[in-house]
């Protein structure tokens, strides 16, 4: 079962990979979707700590285990396919669900040519996590009262959506976004 979810998950990146290489005129917005879509399943984080970054989104956002795998060894071709370095071992990855349903998978590599600077936010490849709240400034608050980094006052768009940034213990970036609650 193991094997199958990740082989799986190889064919999937290999079909991605073959459409990143279609010309730029194959994406234009007066086409048919290449592919229907029914929502996000799920977003993926490298960590260096699996047992704390488990622990930060059980305490955080009430998020409940799913699955816990330990791959065993991972053959060079699929390191050369997903650009991991040759010295890289995938240790253990878990599959966080969130209470709304969305899943958050939490990745574990150990290798000695793996790097432990972050990129910067306008670096390419750089990304994010948006969830959304209920409560932007109440989340806010909690946020600050845990002690993690908050790199923004909370912003109010004209539309009424509301957002602020905040880290995670690891450096990894999470937006916290909802509607502006309105009294009635």
């Amino acid at each position: 079962m193991k094997t199958q979810r990740i082989a799986s998950s190889l064919f999937a990146t290999s079909l991605l990979l073959g459409a990143a290489g279609l010309s730029a005129s194959a994406f234009s917005a007066d086409q048919t979707p290449l592919v229907t879509i029914s929502g996000v399943d799920h977003a993926g984080i490298n960590v260096p700590d699996l047992a704390k970054a488990i622990a930060f989104f059980q305490t955080t956002f009430g998020a409940t285990l799913e699955s816990d795998i330990t791959p065993g060894a991972i053959p060079d071709a699929w390191k050369a396919a997903f650009n991991w370095h040759q010295s890289s071992e995938l240790k253990r990855f878990v599959m966080m669900r969130l209470p709304d349903g969305t899943g958050v998978e939490l990745f574990h590599y150990s290798g000695e040519q793996i790097g432990h600077e972050r990129p910067h936010q306008d670096d390419d490849a750089a990304t994010h996590i948006a969830l959304k709240t209920t409560d932007v400034l109440s989340s806010f608050k909690a946020i600050q009262k845990a002690g993690l980094k908050t790199l923004n006052e909370p912003v109010t768009n004209a539309d009424g959506t509301q957002w602020f940034y905040f880290l995670t213990p690891w450096g990894s970036q999470i937006e916290l976004v909802g509607k502006v609650n309105k009294a009635n």
